[in-house]
């Protein structure tokens, strides 16, 4: 008896060594904090991706926003989103889990193909981003104050084939759930920029109209390439 109380109270101590890594099949691990992605690769133009992160220690962690970064030149770079969310911390308690969703579409220029890696609660989990993607067209800030005069916006071609345009661009406004002009249309310009597969270009663009832009939701096209901004 004596045996067999000793050979439980070992497997116990055991289970609680920080220094023990048990993996199963969704990759989590006892004795340490493992994040966990819900697929390897995404295609290029993927708005949103989860990750999950495991507590397999026996003590609770602090646990605030994700960041995400991309491997360049040999290194991780952390990447900064157009749009900061503060995070307030959360205490995540031994052997439980927590889920964090990455927002892609708020980096300028958007991501192109590539390996990227999401750090939360003080653990990593890489993925890549593959695939042909499309042009676009990124505003520099999501939210604008009212009276605002220029923005900056960049167009990226993503796509595999050279991206033709003529100056100029246009602004809209959504009004009843409909995208109406309200803002120059350039368009009719005759003078052609040529955009590389890969290359992006920054573009000044004027908040000039007939009459001052009001608060509310607006967009600056080039062709079929839209970056949304709020006024407010």
């Amino acid at each position: 008896m004596a045996k067999i109380i000793s050979f439980f109270t070992a497997f116990f101590l055991i289970l609680q060594s920080p220094f023990l890594f048990l993996f199963g099949a969704d990759g989590r691990a006892l004795g340490k904090a493992t994040l966990v992605m819900e697929a390897s690769s995404f295609p290029v133009g993927t708005e949103a991706i989860t990750a999950t992160l495991h507590n397999g220690t026996l003590r609770s962690l602090t646990v605030g926003g994700c960041s995400l970064q991309r491997w360049e030149d040999g290194t991780w770079n952390k990447l900064e989103p157009r749009d900061p969310v503060v995070c307030a911390p959360n205490t995540l308690k031994p052997l439980h889990s927590a889920s964090a969703v990455c927002d892609l579409t708020d980096y300028a220029p958007p991501l192109w193909s590539g390996r990227y890696r999401v750090v939360f609660g003080g653990a990593n989990a890489e993925f890549t981003l593959v695939g042909e993607g499309k042009v676009t067209l990124t505003t520099e800030f999501a939210t604008y104050p009212v009276g605002t005069r220029e923005i900056k916006a960049t167009l990226y071609n993503g796509s595999l084939e050279t991206f033709a345009y003529t100056v100029g661009y246009r602004i809209d406004k959504l009004i009843g759930g409909e995208w109406v002009t309200v803002g120059p249309n350039l368009g009719f310009i005759t003078l052609m920029c040529y955009l590389l597969p890969g290359c992006g270009e920054t573009l000044d663009c004027e908040l000039s109209c007939d009459t001052p832009l009001e608060a509310g939701r607006y967009r600056i096209a080039v062709r079929d390439a839209c970056g949304e901004f709020t006024l407010e």
